[in-house]
């Protein structure tokens, strides 16, 4: 054979290694090895596939849980007035030790509250009128109710017209009333995470079976925020305690 001859089977040779690997790469970038043959014979068989990429949904997961407060807290304000500051301090005292009994009656202990510094104003200094104070020197006692007794403060703070009978006026305004907590999350908190969850399952199979799809593992979840509000308006020492989760699933065929 002549060296040019041989020189073209040599390029021809090539050409058709070349040929078969540029199919075999644009096979592989389509989707994957199969069984791929040619006039020479089977050159691979079942290699693998490149993996596709997860197809996801993402759901919500609601979980919703009306609880009873279980810490109260009641601001016990009144005011005094007198033109003697030993009078007034005098007066200061008295009034307290009936505030004691008062809530004593209604079966909060010292430990359920704590009796506040009095705020002193002398009118004298701050009258913006020509027209007289009633009295030299005002005060405004508070006495803080934090209790887990619930029930018991609800009692007191109704009922504390009674103290009029001792010339103590309680103050009615908003900042005064009672607030209604609930400090025991963490006991309910992983039923409601749990709950959540399961709703959200429930919307990704319903999106799966419309879909022609199965629900497969989670691929991520975020918990959210936990929110505690009043259950209705009038009724602050009822919560409800709300959580939503969110959920992404892998759909499988």
């Amino acid at each position: 054979m002549s060296e040019e001859k041989h020189s073209t089977a040599k390029a021809l040779i090539l050409g058709i290694i070349i040929g078969i690997a540029v199919v075999v790469a644009a096979y592989i970038l389509a989707g994957g090895f199969g069984k791929i043959a040619n006039g020479f014979g089977t050159l691979a068989n079942g290699f693998g596939s490149i993996a596709k990429p997860d197809r996801i949904v993402s759901v919500r997961g609601l979980a919703e849980r009306e609880v009873d407060a279980d810490m109260a807290i009641w601001p016990l304000s009144f005011s005094l007035g007198n033109d003697q500051m030993q009078d007034l301090q005098a007066d200061i005292v008295s009034k307290i030790q009936i505030a004691k009994d008062y809530l004593k009656k209604y079966n909060l202990t010292e430990a359920d509250y704590t009796v506040q510094a009095p705020s002193i104003t002398d009118t004298s200094l701050y009258s913006l009128s020509n027209e007289k104070a009633k009295y030299h020197y005002i005060a405004k006692q508070t006495i803080l109710v934090r209790s887990n007794n619930v029930k018991a403060v609800k009692e007191a703070q109704e009922h504390s017209l009674e103290l009029m009978g001792s010339e103590i006026v309680v103050s009615q305004e908003y900042d005064n009333k009672v607030q209604y907590e609930y400090t025991a999350l963490n006991t309910i908190k992983p039923d409601m995470i749990g709950e959540a969850t399961k709703n959200a399952r429930a919307a990704a199979e319903q999106f799966a079976n419309d879909s022609g799809s199965t629900v497969g593992k989670i691929k991520s979840a975020t918990q959210g925020w936990f929110s505690i509000d009043d259950a209705a308006v009038g009724l602050e020492e009822r919560k409800k305690v709300r959580v939503v989760t969110t959920v992404e699933y892998i759909l499988t065929d």
